[in-house]
């Protein structure tokens, strides 16, 4: 069968002249969906993969068959073990790399692996070359710590990330809007309140008022405030005064929805997580409230609160966007050809230690090559 999509990713390594690394290996955490598969396979056969992990909230099984049967070792952790796991297999990816005289490349969401090459194999940090990151999430990790030894190249800061942004926040309305509608719920004329306004949140503001949705914005940084209501938002410096129903979505990509806020959120309110990982609500605090818990959907849990309240938490707290098909393939294929376009420059130009964004020239190339295809 023709594919529909034309090969973004290809067409990116042919226009680069992306070259085989024979003396670099690749060390990945990544979700595990197709357009994944298609970015890793194609890497493979630049970079050698030693070892993929998967983020356990967003595995595709069929994509882990087509990755062990390239000789690709896989592991799957659930999500409570993957920080465990990626500094037991990066010790032993690093152990391997050190007897067969090879240089790592971490390519990963999240900053998993090189918070975990910091904290539990400094001893090896000489082998790697740097980290290649997709996720606002991961440059945080890498600027939280105490001194950085290696360059971190990424594709999180670039233009092109907050156009995918966008589009996330879209992702988030429309698989909670599916839900909803299963649950006999329709989104039109109720309250939601945003915590977070940053790029993805900017997106699932505009997404829930074009389906006739009251939102009131919040956001720990008064400049985003203020953006919000240039927009044309209600906003709220506190989570009171919401209303009745409401859905609440998390949206910062800290925790937005903690114990106070929860303390205020009205009866019958949905919890909704727009970020990644499942930091954004404070699960800890609602379990200390909850008095009993039912299923009332596949991605929906009814909590039953020590003071009567009934919240309901969509998707265990874990991005909701994950329980659908979320952003369209060709959406995140123009930040994936910005990722390959980091191996040569991570890998030719060796830059000393640092956080480094792909500069404006490259993203025009991704930009132009998009739009060529399209």
């Amino acid at each position: 069968m023709t594919p529909i999509l034309p090969d973004f990713l290809g067409e990116t390594a042919r226009r680069i002249a992306l070259k085989p690394y024979p003396n670099a290996r690749q060390f990945v955490v990544q979700h595990l969906y197709p357009d994944t598969l298609r970015l890793l396979l194609l890497l493979h056969r630049f970079v050698p993969i030693e070892c993929v992990i998967g983020i356990g909230y967003s595995g595709n099984p069929s994509v882990v068959a087509s990755l062990e049967n390239e000789g690709i070792r896989v592991v799957t952790p659930s999500y409570d073990d993957l920080a465990g796991t990626v500094v037991e297999e990066l010790g032993d990816v690093l152990e391997r790399c050190r007897r067969d005289g090879l240089e790592l490349v971490l390519h990963e969401v999240g900053g998993y692996s090189i918070k975990a090459l910091h904290e539990s194999h400094v001893e090896h940090i000489d082998l790697v070359v740097g980290a290649i990151e997709v996720t606002k999430q991961g440059v945080w990790v890498a600027e939280s710590l105490p001194e950085l030894h290696i360059p971190q190249l990424n594709c999180a800061q670039t233009r092109l990330k907050q156009v995918e942004g966008k589009m996330v926040g879209e992702a988030v309305v429309a698989a909670f809007d599916t839900i909803a509608r299963e649950l006999g719920i329709a989104l039109t004329g109720r309250r939601a309140l945003l915590l977070g306004y940053g790029w993805v949140g900017k997106g699932a503001a505009e997404a829930l008022r074009l389906r006739g949705v009251e939102v009131t914005v919040g956001d720990v940084d008064p400049v985003k405030v203020v953006n919000a209501v240039v927009d044309g938002f209600q906003v709220s410096r506190t989570t009171s005064g919401v209303g009745a129903p409401a859905f609440v979505f998390g949206m910062s990509g800290f925790q937005s929805v903690d114990a106070d806020c929860l303390a205020v959120i009205p009866d019958n309110s949905f919890l909704i997580s727009g970020a990644s990982k499942n930091h954004e609500i404070d699960l800890g605090a609602l379990a200390a409230c909850t008095r009993g818990t039912a299923r009332v959907h596949q991605h929906v849990v009814a909590h039953e609160l020590n003071d009567g309240r009934r919240l309901f938490l969509v998707n265990d707290g874990y991005p909701v966007n994950f329980t659908g098909s979320s952003v369209p393939d060709e959406i995140v294929e123009f930040l994936f050809s910005e990722l390959i376009m980091l191996v040569p420059e991570l890998l030719d130009r060796r830059p000393a230690p640092g956080i480094y964004p792909l500069s404006d020239e490259m993203e025009a190339v991704a930009a132009e090559l998009w739009l060529d295809l399209r």
